[in-house]
């Protein structure tokens, strides 16, 4: 590994803690966890997903996934109900407080990205744009 390697992989890390630093100072997400927050997310983009489509998402084993949803459900931000068409099916959705809270969680989010793209030239974010774009390409073979 080069210098130049090492010291990306350092620069990386560095971001990466200043960002989550900023981000739990400012968000309300009652102290959650990634996971957590990650499955707020899911299920906004999937509303009434099943316990199986969310531990398989999540590559975890079905009682993880209960408990999760367990702890997220305790404070109100998810809920469990009966599928319309299979009673037997119990579907997992937001709530109209866990969508209020991750949409300002995600705002907030946004707004902290640009104030710290802020500080890059247009030419830099072009470029930092393409650079992202093939480490995704990279990482997602």
């Amino acid at each position: 590994m080069t210098t130049q390697d090492t010291q990306l992989i350092d620069a990386i890390f560095r971001l990466s803690r200043v960002m989550k630093k900023d981000n739990n100072a400012d968000n309300n997400l009652y102290h959650l966890s990634m996971l957590q927050v990650q499955t707020l997310v899911f299920l906004k983009k999937n509303p009434d997903s099943q316990m199986g489509e969310i531990a398989s998402n999540f590559s975890i084993e079905l009682p993880s996934a209960t408990s999760l949803i367990n702890k997220l459900a305790k404070v109100n931000l998810v809920l469990r109900k009966a599928d319309k068409k299979d009673r037997r099916l119990v579907r997992i959705a937001l709530t109209g407080k866990g969508e209020l809270l991750l949409n300002k969680a995600i705002k907030e989010k946004e707004e902290k990205i640009k104030e710290n793209l802020s500080h890059l030239s247009e030419t830099d974010k072009t470029d930092l744009l393409r650079i992202i774009g093939k480490m995704l390409q990279g990482s997602e073979k």
